[in-house]
């Protein structure tokens, strides 16, 4: 057999992954979203209904896609009404979060989103999940393997897993690329990684790419806001409970540990975590053990990656952030800069927003005008990189033709005409002109600070009388008159 043909019969053998997926709850744009990108993965997508005739099903596993909202606990009995009482994975998006945590994750779900929906995990979760029934279901699979060399099929997906995660960060900066240069270093060991920066900055993005570098990237990788988790349902929500644990435990649940075993947990906005939460986080880093509620310890094998907006160390000072679980969780300390630091960065990052938009959204979009790089580049981007994709999508399905101008970049704060109308300038033109605003703003800041003395102004310019009234004369300012500011101190 052949090398191509062996990668063929693999070819098929993958596309033998189905995905039955509930249209109920989904928009129908989401839904052809999500069947073209599983399509692409090789999986064969099914769309049934909820209320419709029950599909018929193949003898081999399959994974099971649905949707729920309010109505989400009795979802799990009619998902298994749908696939005959069998024991199909289930992954179910919540189009918003269910209020009742206890009631609604048990051990029938294998995996789960929330909504906005993001492709990408969505990916992920379904490659994990189809990769297990494949496993189960196909003995083929051992003797496919048999025929390929092992560590070229493993080196093969290192370079692979490399070239799709550097792909994710855009930008040249020197202040970026010192913290990203060390992903890979960082990757392969276990160490608990603390990533600081402001919000939008790329912290979770750079938690994935540890993940996806590393030995643990066929595992889960599981992100969650310490700040969305109510002081009272943390401890269920990290270690989870037995059955009968409490009232209205009727089922045993699997925590956020026990959901990213083998994999990685990703604990952003760690700041947030009040001081009895941060106790139960720091036994369990320190013991690598958790108690469910209920049950007995269980030994975990899990990394964990944090990541904070806040300098902690003020925090420790104040009382408000453990010191011993500072220096926990700060065994690798990563820091991403702000965007307005990687200046150079913003029109490479507009044109990788510009693109992947005009994509999603169908638009014949290609470029930016001049005036519209000329008002990326002067903004302040207090959003960092999330405002800017935010604000380039909007332009992209804003935009009347192929290119995006100024007017349809819509800033929280609008740059003043006089910088859009600087790009086009010869970088000669452009430093004359800056000279002589400077120049301008300096006599008349001398002049005000001396009360119109010419003679003082100039000893403290230590420049001589003559050639400073000329600088004076030059620019409008003459003995005699009132001496007004223009534009402010620089």
């Amino acid at each position: 057999m052949t090398a191509n043909s062996k990668f063929s019969e693999a070819k098929s053998l993958r596309a033998r992954s189905t995905v039955w997926i509930m249209r109920d709850g989904f928009q129908p744009d989401q839904l052809n979203q999500i069947k073209e990108a599983l399509t692409e993965d090789g999986n064969h997508c099914v769309i049934f209904d909820r209320k419709g005739e029950a599909p018929a099903l193949p003898k081999n596993k399959l994974l099971l896609v649905a949707v729920a909202s309010g109505e989400a606990s009795n979802l799990v009995e009619v998902m298994r009404s749908k696939t005959g009482g069998r024991d199909v994975p289930l992954l179910v998006y919540f189009n918003q979060t269910p209020e009742n945590f206890e009631k609604v994750f048990g051990p029938e779900i294998d995996d789960f989103l929330f909504a906005p929906l993001s492709l990408r995990d969505l990916r992920l979760r379904v490659k994990r999940l189809t990769r297990r029934c494949l496993d189960e279901a196909q003995p083929v699979t051992q003797c496919l393997v048999s025929h390929i060399n092992r560590a070229d099929v493993m080196d093969a997906r290192q370079r692979l897993l490399v070239h799709l995660g550097a792909q994710q960060f855009v930008g040249s900066a020197p202040a970026f690329w010192a913290t990203i240069e060390k992903i890979p270093c960082v990757a392969s060991c276990d160490a608990t990684v603390l990533l600081v920066g402001n919000t939008g900055t790329g912290k979770e993005l750079c938690a994935r790419a540890i993940h996806y570098f590393g030995v643990r990237a066929s595992k889960p990788f599981v992100p969650v806001n310490c700040g969305s988790i109510p002081l009272e349902l943390f401890e269920n929500e990290l270690f989870g409970h037995e059955q009968g644990a409490f009232t209205d435990a009727r089922q045993s649940r699997r925590g956020l540990i026990a959901e990213s075993e083998g994999g990685t947990l990703f604990l952003d906005e760690v700041d947030s975590l009040a001081l009895s939460a941060q106790v139960k986080l720091l036994r369990f880093l320190q013991e690598r053990q958790y108690r469910p509620l209920g049950g007995h310890y269980r030994q975990a094998d899990v990394r964990v990656i944090a990541a904070t907006n806040q300098n902690l160390q003020e925090k420790v000072q104040s009382g408000a952030f453990r010191e011993d679980l500072f220096y926990r969780l700060k065994v690798v300390s990563l820091h991403l800069p702000l965007l307005r630091d990687r200046r150079e960065d913003i029109l490479p990052l507009a044109m990788h927003f510009l693109k992947a938009s005009a994509h999603e959204y169908k638009r014949p979009v290609t470029e930016l005008s001049a005036g519209a790089m000329q008002k990326l580049t002067s903004y302040t981007w207090p959003g960092n990189v999330r405002e800017l994709e935010n604000i380039i999508r909007q332009a992209v399905i804003l935009a009347s033709g192929p290119i995006i101008c100024a007017r349809d970049l819509q800033l929280a704060i609008e740059v003043p005409e006089s910088l859009e109308s600087l790009f086009g300038e010869s970088l000669k033109d452009a430093k004359a002109r800056m000279i002589q605003e400077f120049e301008r703003t300096y006599l008349e800041d001398a002049l005000v600070a001396c009360g119109g003395n010419i003679s003082k102004a100039a000893r403290r310019a230590r420049k001589d009388r003559r050639s400073f009234f000329a600088l004076l004369k030059k620019y409008g300012l003459l003995p005699g008159q009132s001496i007004e500011r223009s534009s402010p101190s620089l």
